[in-house]
């Protein structure tokens, strides 16, 4: 068992817990010195608990049910975060302009949010800020369901880094094959494409949508300042318009 140090700082809450849910935790993680406390539905706990088999993950995802906990498993690592007010509105705020820019241009999409993405063949897993089919989205029409090795990997993830930073999930985003991921890092976006060496390579245009870039972004993000987001987003969509009839 490997030996790590935990400071106060590094908890986690999981709210919304029924008490048997609470036991059924501590029974698959229990045994990992989980100093924790629980009142009133709410568990709290390391954020980071180290030496978690991927039998034990699975457990740990099905006590939880619909108890929403933002995480990553990788290398028997599981780490949990909680998000805050702006890394919500940034994250909804890019999944509006995939959403909007999709619709103008007639491209088929499935946003599946923040649905918890698993592979039992590479031993990782995660859940994103939000996810879209959208070349795939085909494959996956209709399915209520996410099938671990089945359905294949989102197009496109969202990640947005204000309290933790998302570049410990890219090599899992790899491993389990997604093709582009947009990081909002100190409110500068890259636009990442997966390479054939298994790595992420920054460019200024999205694959998913190629009349969109950064800088079409940036200034969106820009005008929020004084602007209605629904202004900026129509502003943002007659934009790409014109730029597409070129």
């Amino acid at each position: 068992m490997s030996q790590h140090v935990e400071t106060e700082s590094e908890t986690f809450v999981l709210r919304g817990l029924s008490w048997d849910q609470y036991l059924a935790v501590l029974d698959v993680l229990g045994h990992h010195r989980l100093r924790h406390c629980f009142a009133d539905g709410e568990m709290e706990l390391w954020r980071t608990i180290y030496d978690v088999t991927w039998q034990e993950y699975v457990a740990f995802l099905e006590v939880l049910g619909d108890v929403s906990c933002r995480h990553q498993y990788a290398n028997g690592t599981l780490e949990m975060m909680s998000p805050r007010k702006d890394h919500d509105w940034m994250k909804r705020f890019l999944g509006r302009i995939v959403e909007h820019v999709s619709m103008e241009f007639d491209i088929d999409i499935q946003c599946i949010g923040s649905t918890t993405i698993t592979s039992a063949v590479v031993e990782r897993g995660f859940q994103p800020d939000e996810a879209y089919y959208i070349a795939n989205e085909p494959r996956v029409r209709g399915k209520d369901l996410f099938e671990p090795d089945v359905d294949p990997p989102p197009d496109l993830l969202i990640e947005v880094d204000v309290t933790s930073s998302s570049a410990s999930r890219l090599p899992s985003f790899a491993a389990m094959g997604v093709p582009e991921v947009w990081r909002l890092v100190d409110h500068v976006l890259e636009f990442l494409r997966l390479q054939p060496d298994g790595h992420y390579a920054s460019h200024g245009t999205t694959a998913s949508f190629p009349m969109l870039t950064t800088d079409d972004v940036h200034e969106s993000f820009e005008k929020l300042a004084t602007q209605t987001e629904n202004r900026v987003l129509r502003d943002l969509v007659a934009k790409l318009r014109v730029k597409n009839d070129q």
